[in-house]
């Protein structure tokens, strides 16, 4: 079959190609002679694809072998016709709800792929532990060695290219519109439901895409506690701190920003508190190496936070490298304490996210911020150009 390469790709083909080609590479210091791709992030970094949906029962992936250059795209039967316009592949393997696992299991089999070392994602997110089950039963019983395939692809996202960089450095600035205006906007009266549909709208006129998480508003005497929760019908009135988490996306790739606004009001004690969140990601790129462990850094921010806020008041502070921006997060696998699941230095490319996350139960509210920082080969700094300070409206 002749390589599909969809039109409209975010990036030309040869910078698809170079990460297969890494890849491949990866896989033979690993001993992996069979990869099946079934993370969102990775089937889309590796072939383009993006679907809004990806059904748990399903194993959508894409097929790789060590040895061969061939793409083979593993989907549901009623994507027939999506496939070409949105992947990169060489074939395709079209599987239903029931006999999916074994479907996957025979196109293996069929292309002798099974010989040797077949790896899996086992930490993806798609598709389930039932799935996944049958599949390594299923190549266990036709011979194949299962291996660990968890990481591979992630690692090789790590350090993004200039190509990519463009993307987030423009999803942060359609960031820093939306939240401007936001700030011109935001008013007593409206509910948390109102100010996350707001936000979402002024990213969306400036052509960000759909995130992968929704945009979070926490306001009123619970925020901190709640600051994983949806946007709720809580009427904001005047003198609350109103926390708003959102991202700018492009192409998949997204500027997460959070900022806090007070209405119509003041409150002394959340500003020093962001201010010494400030002074902590001042700290953060000041004290950050390429070459090193993002971890003395990391270290010496939360020094700063720590000598200004008591701990008591501390809910969280560090980073975390990004995925793509697919249901249900954009949540990577390094940590700028380089305690996740693989460690990996700085070096221009690496982008993460830098939390503060700061609250006073007796008072009743909560000053968080969150910025993304992109290290280049003049250090690691914020894309935002909105101060961490407390924003009135």
């Amino acid at each position: 079959m002749t390589r599909i390469v969809p039109e409209g790709l975010p990036f030309p083909l040869d910078e698809y190609e170079s990460r297969h080609a890494a890849l491949r590479a990866a896989m033979v210091v690993r001993g992996i002679d069979t990869l099946f791709v079934t993370s969102p992030t990775n089937l889309c970094y590796l072939t383009g694809y993006v679907a809004s949906w990806y059904a748990p029962r399903l194993p959508i992936g894409a097929l790789i072998r060590a040895a061969e250059s061939e793409i083979v795209i593993v989907d549901w039967s009623r994507h027939v016709d999506y496939i070409p316009l949105t992947a990169i592949h060489d074939a395709i393997e079209l599987i239903d709800y029931g006999t999916a696992a074994s479907e996957v299991v025979q196109a293996i089999r069929r292309r002798g792929w099974h010989e040797g070392a077949v790896a899996i994602e086992w930490h993806a997110p798609n598709p389930v532990a039932g799935i996944v089950r049958d599949l390594v039963s299923g190549l266990r019983a036709i011979g194949a060695e299962l291996v660990e395939g968890d990481y591979l692809v992630d690692d090789l996202r790590v350090y993004k290219s200039a190509a990519e960089r463009a993307k987030i450095v423009r999803a942060a600035e359609m960031a820093d519109g939306a939240f401007e205006e936001l700030r011109e906007k935001l008013r007593p009266g409206l509910t948390e439901l109102e100010v996350s549909a707001l936000i979402t709208t002024l990213l969306a006129e400036r052509g960000s895409e759909v995130p992968a998480q929704h945009a979070l508003v926490s306001s009123g005497p619970t925020a901190w506690a709640d600051v994983h929760a949806f946007p709720s019908r809580r009427v904001i009135e005047r003198g609350d701190i109103v926390s708003v988490d959102a991202s700018g996306v492009v192409d998949r790739y997204h500027a997460n920003l959070s900022r806090a606004f007070v209405v119509d009001g003041w409150n002394d004690k959340a500003e020093e508190y962001l201010q010494a969140g400030a002074a902590s990601l001042a700290t953060l790129c000041r004290e950050a190496r390429n070459g090193e462990s993002p971890a003395g850094a990391m270290a010496a921010a939360e020094r700063e936070l720590r000598e200004r806020v008591s701990s008591r008041n501390i809910w969280w502070v560090g980073g975390y490298g990004f995925g793509l921006a697919f249901p249900p997060s954009w949540v990577g696998h390094t940590y700028l304490a380089d305690d996740g699941p693989h460690r990996a230095d700085l070096a221009p490319g690496y982008v993460s996210n830098f939390e503060t996350v700061l609250f006073d139960r007796e008072a009743g509210f909560e000053a968080a911020a969150i910025d993304t920082v992109l290290a280049t080969e003049d250090g690691l700094a914020p894309l935002s150009r909105i101060p961490r300070g407390l924003l009135r409206t």
